[in-house]
């Protein structure tokens, strides 16, 4: 993290409570001229360490969610991985530790597109088993901010 600073964490930490802040209110908040805001921002983004996104519920659209944990033989996992990648309907893919190999997240527009990803997934080089979490409801949004909460790792600004 040594290519963040103390003013990259803030613009994170501000972006985090409201992506849509205009860089001029940043510049303000930050007391910084707009353009280093700017390309701040530009660099974060360029260097994947910031994405400014909206969240929103899936199941409150009538879709599948799913939570995949997958174990891997004959191939490594960052090879599956990596296909997995490649799947539309997969949002998250993370390399893990103990009793499974991968552990990815998709949303399907319904059960039929859902059967259908889990057909190919399990079909797919490299996959062991599949164990899969259809999500009912959702009671919390997963989202960063529980990055600055007492159960979190502390605000972006401290560093």
């Amino acid at each position: 993290m040594d290519r963040v600073d103390r003013i990259d964490r803030q613009i994170m930490d501000a972006l985090a409570r409201d992506g849509r802040t205009p860089f001029t209110a940043l510049a303000r908040e930050l007391d910084v001229a707009e353009a280093t805001i700017r390309s701040r921002v530009r660099r974060l983004q360029d260097e994947g360490l910031l994405n400014i996104v909206a969240l929103c519920n899936p199941l409150s659209l009538g879709h599948q969610d799913v939570r995949l944990m997958i174990r891997v033989r004959d191939l490594t996992p960052r090879a599956v991985a990596r296909i997995l990648m490649d799947i539309a309907v997969v949002n998250y893919v993370a390399l893990t530790v103990g009793g499974r190999d991968l552990y990815a997240e998709a949303t399907c527009r319904d059960q039929e597109q859902l059967v259908g990803l889990l057909d190919d997934i399990r079909m797919m080089p490299g996959v062991s088993s599949v164990e899969t979490l259809v999500l009912l409801k959702l009671f919390k949004d997963y989202s960063w901010t529980g990055l600055g909460s007492a159960a979190g790792q502390g605000s972006l600004t401290e560093g």
